[in-house]
């Protein structure tokens, strides 16, 4: 390169150069360039790039998802149904990748919807691969949680089960940005299977997941629909308040169900339902009211500005706990739910129907309603 060419260089990057500058001091200068570049350039990585990671901002979760870095690659874990992710993508391809240890004989079932159509169901893969789109429009996807493996001789809160993604393919000229729901509120949910949407499709204690949940629809993401809110459910069948149910700890220490230190995204709660008790015939007075008190502390300490609602127990569970969750509602100064005149279809060992779980939804709905108001 000549003296000249090496000036033209210099003059294209705004820089004055003596006619003496070194071949290597322009590369170093490229290169500085180059580097100041790629570090602008960072921030929009993703709209250079057909691959795109499970912590991507770009990707919106919905539930308790759980950080999990798995072979130095970040990765997000659902570890109970009712979650759900969603993204805007183009291209005519997409598919997600997940974890494989979230893949077992007993599979976790999810759903998926492109562009709002009629999600399909399908058990967990390594990957979902959907090929065959219009590549000239822009595409959405949603991918809800149905139903997490589990037996009831398995502690479900460990980061080594669940429905785990590792990132997002698009085609080579994919594009993928946010799909957020609109939605303003915030609603949490405590309680066991009922409101993990547990037997909704029939079964039987012994087969009681992935296939026969439904989370989808479960009376928590139901009320979300009808309020324009977003659900977390944190619900596992087998929990309780006052004891040790099916290995799954009493209800101030599953709260807030930390996954074994894996960091999670709860937001801050506008409204807070505590569905529970239906595990708790049998367990004595004070301890269920002191262990419910205790669990309402920590609910408010970490959402300070969340009106919280008590649900006690339908029939036929655990009747001797009604009236103490409404003593504690009244001590705690909750909202009171009075489910006893409720009519819920309930065929599948008292466990909701999907027809059940409406009617919860329905009956909630202007109760809550009040107060996000």
């Amino acid at each position: 390169m000549t003296t000249n060419e090496t000036n033209s260089l210099a003059a294209v990057a705004g820089v004055g150069y003596m006619g003496n500058v070194k071949l290597k001091d322009v590369n170093m200068f490229w290169g500085l360039l180059l580097m100041v570049s790629v570090c602008m350039a960072r921030a929009d990585y993703e709209s250079a790039s057909n691959q795109f990671p499970a912590d991507s901002p770009n990707i919106t979760y919905i539930g308790r998802w759980a950080d999990l870095t798995v072979d130095n690659l970040k990765t997000k874990l659902a570890i109970a149904s009712g979650g759900s992710f969603r993204f805007k993508f183009t291209g005519s391809n997409v598919k997600l990748s997940f974890l494989p240890f979230t893949v077992d004989p007993n599979k976790p079932e999810i759903s998926y919807s492109i562009d709002n159509q009629a999600p399909v169901r399908i058990p967990l893969q390594d990957e979902l691969a959907i090929t065959g789109l219009d590549a000239t429009v822009p595409h959405t996807m949603i991918v809800w949680v149905e139903g997490v493996a589990c037996t009831l001789k398995v502690k479900r809160w460990t980061c080594k089960q669940g429905v785990g993604l590792r990132g997002v393919e698009l085609a080579a000229t994919g594009r993928l940005s946010a799909y957020p729901t609109g939605n303003t509120k915030k609603l949490l949910i405590l309680g066991d299977s009922i409101g993990e949407g547990l037997l909704m499709l029939g079964g039987t204690v012994a087969r009681n997941f992935p296939q026969y949940a439904n989370a989808r629809l479960n009376f928590g993401n139901q009320l979300g629909t009808l309020l324009h809110a977003d659900v977390w459910l944190h619900c596992f069948g087998g929990a309780a308040i006052g004891q040790n149910f099916f290995d799954i700890p009493p209800a101030p220490a599953n709260y807030p169900f930390i996954l074994q230190g894996c960091p999670h995204n709860d937001p801050a709660f506008d409204v807070v339902i505590i569905e529970d008790g239906h595990n708790d015939a049998g367990v004595p007075a004070d301890r269920f009211i002191g262990n419910y008190k205790i669990l309402i502390e920590k609910v408010r300490q970490a959402n300070p500005h969340a009106v919280v609602f008590l649900f006690p127990p339908l029939k036929p569970y655990a009747k001797d706990k009604f009236e103490l969750v409404r003593a504690v509602a009244e001590e705690t100064k909750c909202v009171f739910i009075d489910n006893s005149t409720w009519k819920v279809d309930a065929p599948n060992i008292n466990h909701p129907s999907v027809k059940g779980h409406t009617q919860i939804a329905e009956y909630l709905k202007p109760i809550i309603e009040t107060y996000l108001k």
